[in-house]
């Protein structure tokens, strides 16, 4: 079998060790309906109190504040259809980005079809977004603003301190949604003015299936899913134990690593970048971005043939967001880039276990799947 270079992980991760064995734990041994009074319900109850005080303790939060969901697409979901309802009465502007993640854009653009006014700010051409331009499009009734901490495309990190203060400062009653999924336990974050922030686990070697969202302490939102008391009442459904005891143990991992990992991420950059020298190719990424994320395109190649030819030698990257299904990036639109650049750009992204082996066989893989065009 030949060996497996994996870049992909902005798109997911491998399970790693502690999460698969907190999982397996959890499903032989402890197997119990945390909501259950019985010993074998109090067992899966700690390991779920046990996930949760993990991420409260990486995010910097108490425990109370953290809900586990089924993902970051439902904590979006969550924060911004019960963030704008619990704000309707102050107005009935919410304000944005155009290089959100799919996940923030169309349900934003359902509130729009329910009769609510959104503003989406563009980004520079490079594909950062200064915060003063986030600034200009708050209202009086701007009533919540979200936005991402790092770009899942591009790796930009965005000005979301900033702008959080800026909104509280004009807009003292608005709320701020933070889309935390590709920062979480790689980047530091900071809570300050962040009213809900959203998480994921696939993407720091938990199990898909399973996020969370963090509600600062005192704000009550209405529930997304209805039905039992579970989460507090937040988030209906019986707490899936074995993806949440692997959520915590996979943060737990990922926070004692996380200068090093970083480090790491940012050695395997440049490497690529050096390793890159003779071939045509631009960046797509700015330069205040997270080491562990780079767009780059190969014009005139086109990223599906990359992709799959890169593929076939063991290589696994991707075109952009895993969401897009080979549909062109709105990010990369909303850069306003030529078309050559988005049909021919490629994501990189690096995870703790990669290597500089594995930078070298992809340059290599990329350099002979080039010469097709």
């Amino acid at each position: 079998m030949r060996e497996l270079i994996y870049l992909d992980n902005a798109s997911t991760t491998r399970v790693c060790e502690a999460a698969a064995a907190a999982a397996a734990e959890a499903m032989r041994a402890c197997y119990g309906n945390p909501s259950s009074l019985h010993f074998m319900g109090a067992e899966a109850r700690r390991l779920l109190e046990g996930a949760r005080g993990e991420l409260a303790l990486a995010l910097g939060a108490a425990p109370d504040e953290i809900f586990f969901t089924s993902g970051g697409s439902e904590s979006t979901n969550t924060a911004i259809l019960a963030g704008a309802a619990k704000n309707a009465f102050r107005g009935r502007h919410i304000v944005s980005t155009q290089i959100e993640h799919d996940a923030t854009l169309k349900t934003l653009n359902y509130l729009k079809n329910q009769g609510w006014e959104i503003t989406l700010v563009p980004p520079e051409r490079d594909g950062s977004l200064p915060a003063e331009r986030i600034a200009e499009a708050l209202r009086e009734d701007t009533s919540l603003l979200c936005m991402m901490a790092v770009n899942n495309e591009t790796g930009a990190t965005m000005p979301y301190e900033a702008a959080a203060a800026e909104l509280k400062r004009k807009c003292p009653q608005a709320l701020f949604y933070l889309d935390a999924v590709q920062a979480f336990c790689k980047l530091p974050v900071n809570l300050k003015n962040v009213d809900m922030l959203g998480v994921s686990a696939h993407k720091i070697g938990g199990m898909k299936g399973c996020g969370a969202l963090y509600v600062r302490a005192g704000l009550k939102l209405q529930p997304l899913i209805h039905g039992g008391e579970q989460e507090r009442g937040m988030r209906s459904g019986t707490e899936g134990v074995p993806q949440a005891a692997a959520f915590g143990a996979a943060c737990r991992e990922a926070r004692a690593g996380m200068d090093e990992n970083f480090r790491r991420a940012e050695k395997l950059r440049a490497l690529l970048l050096a390793s890159l020298e003779g071939i045509k190719y631009t960046v797509n990424s700015p330069e205040n971005s997270s080491p562990y994320i780079i767009n780059l395109s190969f014009p005139p190649a086109r990223s599906e043939v990359l992709i799959r030819v890169l593929s076939d030698s063991g290589v696994c990257v991707s075109g952009g967001s895993a969401c897009a299904r080979g549909r062109q990036s709105h990010v990369l639109k909303a850069m306003r880039l030529p078309g050559e650049r988005i049909d021919s750009a490629l994501r990189v992204s690096f995870s703790p276990e990669n290597s500089e082996e594995d930078v070298a066989r992809f340059c290599a893989a990329l350099r002979q799947a080039l010469t097709l065009f």
